[in-house]
């Protein structure tokens, strides 16, 4: 073989060489990611990434994770039973369940009565559920307010008539028209620091770490074409592992 022809063929290698390693270079960064995330995927009931909720604003803000604007919130003394979504609150703490409809809260005695999806929920007054009454449980169908009358009794109203149950809240016996003093629970402002707490709450309960993780792992945290993108980087993988093989081959003549 003459000189030229071998010095042609190292310059080619070297070029060869180049090119492998920018491939290299530019697949590196995904390849990362996908080695991190496919590793964190693996664990994910190990550190239970299936329940935990990402709290991060700027995540959140690019998945597009707004908090509902408007709450329905009704004042019961000092306290709010605020309806976010499907989600209840006594001030900032979340009552378990969800709920699609708020009528109403009232305290009586040592408990907060709510009006809420059709039936009437029983809280302590720390926010501890202590029964959610249903239409089994012999709630009038179609309550739209709750209130208290002149005596102190719970009313509620549907759009036919008022009832009002027993001291347990097992019976409930229909009202000839609308009893005397009756004072209804009507919505009223949430306080704005509260507002704004129940809103970050909302958010940081939508988004699970393993949803962030999949998306990384498929590229599809980065837009419609984060895919295409971690696809090209897989071709990359293959061709720098031939590429590697091919010029390990050359050296080794």
């Amino acid at each position: 073989m003459s000189r030229h022809h071998r010095r042609k063929q190292r310059f080619k290698l070297r070029s060869f060489y180049v090119w492998h390693r920018y491939m290299g270079v530019s697949a590196a960064l995904f390849t990362l990611v996908i080695a991190v995330t496919g590793l964190l995927l693996n664990h994910t009931e190990d550190f239970r990434f299936d329940s935990r909720h990402v709290q991060s604003d700027w995540v959140l803000d690019w998945y597009g994770i707004r908090a509902p604007q408007e709450l329905l919130s009704f004042t019961v003394g000092d306290r709010y039973i605020t309806l976010m979504g499907e989600h209840l609150y006594l001030n900032r703490r979340e009552i378990e369940g969800n709920y699609r409809q708020l009528a109403g809260a009232i305290r009586n005695n040592e408990l907060f009565v709510v009006a809420v999806s059709d039936s009437i929920l029983l809280l302590t007054l720390r926010g501890e559920r202590v029964d959610l009454l249903q239409r089994s449980d012999g709630i009038p169908a179609g309550i739209d307010r709750i209130g208290t009358d002149a005596d102190g009794a719970v009313i509620v109203r549907t759009s036919l008539d008022y009832y009002q149950p027993d001291a347990e809240f097992l019976h409930w016996s229909r009202r000839d028209g609308e009893p005397t003093g009756m004072h209804w629970a009507t919505p009223g402002l949430l306080d704005p620091r509260l507002k704004a707490a129940l809103q970050n709450h909302f958010r940081g309960e939508v988004l699970p770490v393993e949803r962030v993780l999949l998306d990384l792992h498929s590229g599809r945290f980065f837009g419609w074409l984060g895919p295409w993108v971690f696809d090209a980087a897989a071709l990359l993988l293959v061709l720098l592992s031939l590429s590697g093989t091919w010029i390990w081959l050359k050296r080794r003549r």
